[in-house]
């Protein structure tokens, strides 16, 4: 009988936290999940089941992409950062 009780109302808590999602739990599952590896809410995992397609394209984006490298890195910066300066002082 108890244990019945206790699933009532487990199952209330959670569709009242299912539609209503209260910033201190949001920040309580981050830090859990940063922290201990739990996940509460198991939101990404919800929403990759409804947008397989998304997961397979985001992953193969993961996998091509590179680390950031800060724009003075690229050859064509000079060249950039002079025709911009060219364009403002033409607006000027």
């Amino acid at each position: 009988m108890i244990g019945l009780v206790i699933n009532i109302v487990k199952a209330i808590i959670s569709l009242l936290l299912k539609v209503y999602k209260p910033n201190w739990l949001l920040r309580l599952d981050k830090y859990l999940e940063e922290k201990i590896g739990i996940d509460i809410i198991k939101q990404e995992k919800k929403w990759f089941e409804k947008h397989p397609l998304l997961l397979e394209r985001i992953e193969l984006l993961e996998r091509d992409s590179h680390a950031p490298c800060p724009l003075e890195e690229f050859d064509a910066y000079p060249a950039l950062i002079r025709r911009i300066e060219e364009l403002e002082n033409k607006v000027k």
